[in-house]
């Protein structure tokens, strides 16, 4: 049985998959299952064939439906995986060569760990990460994580992912998810090492004009649940867990007005572009 399950959510993917697959088979940990969930109907081990990327290591499940969200398309996969351990990489994103060796012998130790993503622009500039690069590993709460502009993608022990994600939420559901995680875990650990590259393409559900008015609901279901204790929220910290939500509401909502006066084409390019801002005043 493989250690680790690699959940790959893909809808529309055939620009990106093949790049997605590749930066997985070139790991230096070679234990894993990639387990591709088609939330589009599309038979994406037949289209990887085409490209001669044939692995016994790759399986494939598809959703209930067309385009039910990302969330059942990680549930689906995760119902499917037979390892230890889960890791996120979604069909459009790559990770860097040695990340899994990494990350897993951190994940035996503390339970729940990261890297530190790196959003990145199609052409390879480097747009943030989500911390200050660093050789370093520390530990961080649900609220470090709701402050953070940009997303973590976990390696974690499969019991710490509970029943899954929230397939209610269409938006920043791993968000809920990881912060669900830390609850079970107490804390999530971060390598200081970018390993995972997550690219903003322009198409892509969080960069259309109307991401802003997705986010902004997604965050009223998640304080609606938060404050309805209706969630996995760590201990102690729901007073804070709203406050840190509210500001992200706030933010979104300035990117919003920047994505509707053509200032802004990515929300980590705002907070890229915000965080000059308040640097050269």
């Amino acid at each position: 049985m493989p250690r680790v399950s690699i959940l790959m959510a893909a809808y529309q993917a055939e620009a990106t998959i093949e790049a997605a697959v590749a930066s997985v088979l070139a790991q230096d940990l070679t234990d894993w299952e990639l387990i591709i969930a088609s939330d589009c109907g599309r038979d994406y081990l037949t289209l990887l064939q085409g490209w001669r990327i044939v692995d016994d290591r790759l399986r494939m499940v598809r959703t209930d439906g067309i385009g039910l969200g990302p969330a059942a398309a990680r549930n689906a996969a995760m119902a499917a995986a037979r390892g230890d351990y889960l890791a996120v990489l979604d069909a459009d994103d790559t990770w860097r060569p040695g990340r899994l060796a990494a990350l897993l012998p951190l994940a035996r130790v503390a339970g729940l760990v990261c890297d530190n993503t790196r959003a990145m622009a199609p052409d390879g500039w480097t747009i943030a990460t989500a911390y200050p690069v660093s050789d370093r590993q520390w530990r961080i709460d649900a609220v470090d994580l709701v402050r953070s502009g940009v997303p973590h993608f976990p390696v974690l022990r499969r019991e710490l992912a509970g029943a899954g994600y929230r397939e209610n939420l269409r938006f920043a559901e791993d968000v809920a998810f990881n912060i669900e995680a830390i609850a079970r875990n107490g804390a999530m650990t971060v390598s200081g090492q970018p390993l995972c590259d997550y690219i903003q393409w322009p198409d892509s559900l969080c960069n259309t004009p109307d991401s802003w008015r997705r986010a902004e609901a997604a965050y009223g279901d998640i304080v609606a649940l938060i404050e309805a204790e209706n969630w996995a929220v760590p201990g102690g910290q729901k007073a804070a867990l709203l406050a840190a939500f509210t500001a992200k509401r706030a933010l979104n909502r300035a990117y919003g007005e920047a994505v509707a006066a053509g200032r802004a084409d990515s929300f980590q390019q705002f907070l890229a572009d915000r965080t000059s801002d308040i640097a050269a005043t």
